[in-house]
């Protein structure tokens, strides 16, 4: 179900557009808020669709209300359209798990309907690395799924969803993106809170100093879609991150460079983290409201380790690494890494 913005504010109803050459759900989000910008900037006709309002209006895009848990009305573009699925429930844990597969797999399966009613002729998908599993070895697209939360069970069944959708007619293009760590303005994430930690001192490595984070900036991410878009392939399914592994210690110590930001911590115990999450836990089956839970704990420690093999192998060339990204997040945010 869809609702035009502009209607809602006004009161006036008008007709939604037609014929636009991007949609884009899940539009405000931290990717997808960038993702409007970029499309819209260069010249895109773009309809931004989320439940949420959107973090920034862009002038000439066209933001309509709309629940990919819901049917999706065709008329939102015109045949020939591509289309950018970003909507999904991500946090883990954090919710029950119906909810994953309410947004992550219903939300695939109104999303490939619309496309499908709608005539379009490509569709980007973001899944996820959750999808491999944990695992301290690094993992390429060839790799075994075998997720191991609810999130990635979720994800690795909304890619085939939309799979489905490719191969039902000729000519259609889908692109799978599973993207490590991605960071960069409006982010709200992992390298904010650790951006904030830095500056405060206030900042102690769980677990080790050596755990292996991959990811990428988020404008690195938007031109390996562009790229892949552009390739001969009727399909394509790979990784997002920088093909340099970056240690916990790594990415301290890049903050350091860029941001000035002290970079000798100490190292937590797990066992003293997992004891202190397991209060918050007791804490919160009695109601209290807290982040705090073993399993994130868990998730800080253990490596991801993402190689992204289809990106190398097809000769796309990285144009930033983790600390000239860094730096480029610092002169857009005056340093704050907002």
């Amino acid at each position: 179900m869809v609702r035009d913005r502009k209607r809602d504010q006004t009161g006036a109803k008008q007709k939604v557009l037609m014929n636009h050459s991007v949609v884009i759900f899940g539009a405000s989000g931290f990717i997808g808020t960038r993702l409007v910008s970029r499309l819209a900037g260069a010249g895109k006709p773009v309809v931004a669709v989320d439940i949420a309002s959107p973090r920034h209006v862009v002038d000439g895009v066209s933001y309509i209300t709309g629940d990919v848990r819901e049917r999706l009305s065709p008329n939102l573009s015109g045949p020939g359209c591509v289309i950018y699925n970003l909507a999904a429930v991500h946090r883990t844990p954090g919710h029950p798990p119906h909810e994953y597969y309410e947004t992550n797999v219903l939300g695939a399966q109104n999303v490939t309907r619309f496309a499908q009613e709608s005539g379009a002729h490509a569709l980007v998908f973001t899944s996820s690395i959750s999808v491999y599993g944990p695992s301290e070895e690094p993992v390429t697209e060839s790799s075994l799924l075998t997720p191991a939360s609810d999130y990635g069970r979720s994800k690795m069944m909304a890619e085939e969803i939309h799979r489905r959708w490719r191969e039902t007619s000729p000519g259609r293009k889908l692109v799978v993106v599973r993207p490590g760590v991605v960071f960069g303005p409006g982010e709200r994430g992992n390298y904010s809170h650790l951006a904030r930690a830095l500056k405060r001192r206030a900042f102690a490595y769980p677990g080790r100093k050596s755990t292996i984070k991959s990811g990428g900036y988020v404008d690195e991410l938007l031109r390996s879609l562009d790229f892949a878009l552009g390739s001969a392939d009727d399909e394509v399914t790979f990784n997002f991150a920088f093909p340099e592994e970056s240690t916990a210690e790594d990415i301290v110590i890049a903050f350091g460079r860029v941001a000035g930001y002290r970079t000798s911590y100490p190292v937590l115990p797990i066992s003293l983290m997992l004891a202190a999450a397991g209060v918050f836990e007791g804490a919160a089956a009695l109601g209290l409201k807290t982040p705090i839970h073993r399993e994130r704990i868990w998730k800080l420690v253990r490596s991801t380790r993402v190689r992204p093999q289809w990106l190398l192998d097809n000769g796309y060339v990285f144009s930033s690494d983790l600390e000239s990204a860094l730096k480029a997040w610092a002169e857009e945010t005056d340093g704050t890494f907002v």
